[in-house]
């Protein structure tokens, strides 16, 4: 055999040899990897449940507002909001009844979409309608939502928008099955 051809064969082998090795750390990197410890999500899970726990309290109560972006709606008005279980919601605007659907993710966030309005229009009390083209407007960007045991409070952006509670007549009725 040639020196040359001997050369060649040789280079070969040790290039195979080389690639060969290589190969095998990187596929004992990648099973080594596999081996790591998960995520639990048992923290995640626990969430989710308290949250479906919840909902389920949340949907059976009708709710009053008392705080629009940290302020008291107008006197002599009653703003309402009834979530119900088959992702819709309706309510009272302060002047018009209005209804929607909702979408709720994970434990905590919420969407509201498609609210449709009765168009009547009311002169008193003075800014109700303003006021009720504000609350639906923020209805529309709230992305989240936390329930205290007689607090409702809806999130945009991470601030509060909107606070909601249950009036003292409906809160000693339901108070066994609140969370």
């Amino acid at each position: 055999m040639s020196t040359s051809l001997r050369s060649f064969l040789l280079k070969t082998l040790i290039f195979s040899c080389i690639s060969f090795t290589l190969l095998n750390i990187q596929g004992c990197a990648d099973k080594n990897k596999e081996l790591e410890p998960r995520t639990d999500t048992r923290p995640m899970v626990n969430a989710i449940q308290q949250a479906e726990q919840d909902w389920a309290w949340i949907t059976g109560q009708e709710w009053h507002l008392f705080l629009i972006e940290g302020h008291a709606p107008i006197a002599g008005t009653n703003i309402q909001l009834q979530l119900k279980e088959h992702t819709w919601l309706d309510g009272n605007a302060g002047c018009n009844r209005y209804t929607g659907n909702y979408i709720r993710k994970a434990d905590a966030g919420l969407k509201f979409s498609d609210i449709l309005t009765t168009r009547m229009y009311c002169a008193e009390p003075q800014g109700v309608m303003q006021q009720e083209a504000r609350y639906i407007q923020l209805l529309q960007q709230v992305d989240a939502y936390h329930p205290e045991r007689t607090q409702l409070d809806l999130y945009a952006d991470g601030a509060v928008v909107l606070s909601f509670m249950i009036l003292e007549a409906e809160k000693s009725d339901d108070s066994e099955e609140s969370p």
